[in-house]
């Protein structure tokens, strides 16, 4: 799988390291208040936030051309899973517009690895650490937390046990939570290097998480990861895996079994995501009848687009108030929002949470302004057949046949339940 990430060479997105230089900088700017103009401050600091902004539009032009062009989606879903397991973004706080770098840097690399390697991309990244104020915790006992006064923070802690690996049903408590913050206490990140491990602010001394030790004198970048790496192992991360996996990619209540097959595979294989999901792909629970599951926003606008027919060409030479009119507005009437997550736990994945009342008119004014981007509007017709294959049931049948202009049949199929489904 690692060589199948077609899509990515052709369509850059913009490297963690341009937002990391952008925040020193405004930090360097800001620096100089009382000695510079404030107007001169605040001007300065809004070019570099609207060269955030600018990107973030070229970002997701790129995504989505990706996403036409990939011609197996499943890597693409498997690294929107992963990007919303690992839920984070930059509102409030620094390295404006950086989620798809994080995605990019973190995420997408590690989807067909080890869990344990992903975990640690995804966890130390400076986006997870900022969104879950993780530079603000110090060991009270550290060189610094004994000067300064400062103490920990549990955030990160708390949603690497409680989403990232043992799930909200693990068996974990509050001690637990205490300990594990403890031990992460010397991961930070500054805005020169990006991630990094500092001893001075690490709680010193042995610290007992789940019956194991970790720690010392001094305290070490290797103890995290040796925790990190042995609740990659543990049982209840194998399956709040396994059965979130069979919720996002099979049915909302999946197959037991299905669940149960995954999780040991994910286990006797120590971790390999390859074997998790080839365990997923290999059982007959996976492969219903029914589409059970609701294509999210970005998925549905990347189908629309493919179906149509509108190159990834195309799509990346769209200008920044195109792609903010027909791209990014788009995705925030219909609930997804580019570079935004909705809490550390990300997006529901249930259906109701994506088909609202105002979610679906607004996926419908948008299947209805499409055909401004398409050379030609096809026949409804002839399209359904395009977009459904066998699948569309007879009432979209009926409807592509009875829509009264091209443009009104074109928008009824992609709007339709059927299209709606994956």
């Amino acid at each position: 799988m690692a060589d199948l990430d077609h899509a990515a060479p052709a369509a850059r997105i913009t490297p963690f390291s341009s937002r990391l230089e952008r925040e020193a900088q405004r930090t360097r700017i800001r620096a100089q208040r009382g000695e510079v103009p404030a107007e001169k401050i605040m001007e300065q600091v809004e070019q570099l936030s609207r060269a955030d902004r600018r990107d973030a539009l070229v970002d997701l032009r790129q995504d989505i051309a990706r996403r036409v062009a990939e011609p197996v989606g499943f890597r693409q879903r498997l690294v929107d899973f992963w990007a919303n397991h690992f839920a984070a973004d930059t509102r409030p706080g620094r390295f404006n517009s950086a989620r798809t770098a994080y995605i990019e840097e973190a995420i997408r690399p590690h989807i067909a690895g080890d869990f344990a390697q992903l975990l640690r991309a995804a966890v130390l990244h400076p986006v997870m650490q900022n969104y879950l104020n993780q530079n603000r915790s110090v060991g009270p006992f550290s060189r610094v937390g004994r000067r300064t006064g400062r103490g920990i923070n549990e955030n990160l802690a708390r949603e690497l046990l409680e989403l990232h690996t043992l799930g909200v049903d693990g068996d974990y408590t509050q001690d637990d939570v205490t300990q594990m913050a403890r031990l992460l206490t010397g991961v930070t990140f500054d805005l020169e290097q990006g991630y990094k491990f500092d001893p001075r602010i690490a709680e010193p001394g042995l610290i007992e998480i789940f019956g194991k030790r970790y720690g010392g004198r001094p305290v070490k970048e290797s103890h995290v990861f040796e925790a990190l790496d042995d609740l990659a192992l543990r049982p209840e991360t194998a399956a709040h895996l396994a059965g979130k996996l069979a919720r996002h990619f099979v049915a909302d209540a999946p197959d037991p079994q299905l669940v149960a097959h995954m999780q040991a595979s994910y286990l006797a294989s120590g971790g390999d995501l390859r074997a998790l999901y080839r365990a997923m792909l290999e059982h007959p629970a996976a492969w219903g009848a029914t589409l059970a599951k609701t294509r999210t926003p970005l998925n549905w606008i990347a189908a629309s687009l493919r179906v149509t027919g509108i190159k990834p060409a195309t799509i990346r030479k769209l200008d920044i108030g195109t792609t903010r009119n027909s791209l990014h507005l788009p995705l925030q009437l219909m609930g997804q929002p580019h570079e935004a997550v909705p809490s550390p736990a990300g997006y529901d994945d249930d259906a109701g949470a994506w088909i609202t009342p105002q979610a679906l008119a607004a996926r419908i004014d948008w299947a209805m302004g499409l055909q401004a981007l398409l050379p030609q509007v096809p026949d409804p017709r002839d399209f359904v057949t395009v977009a459904m294959g066998d699948m569309a049931s007879p009432a979209l049948l009926r409807a592509a046949r009875a829509a009264e202009t091209r443009g009104e049949g074109i928008a009824v199929i992609l709007a339709s339940p059927d299209f709606n489904r994956c």
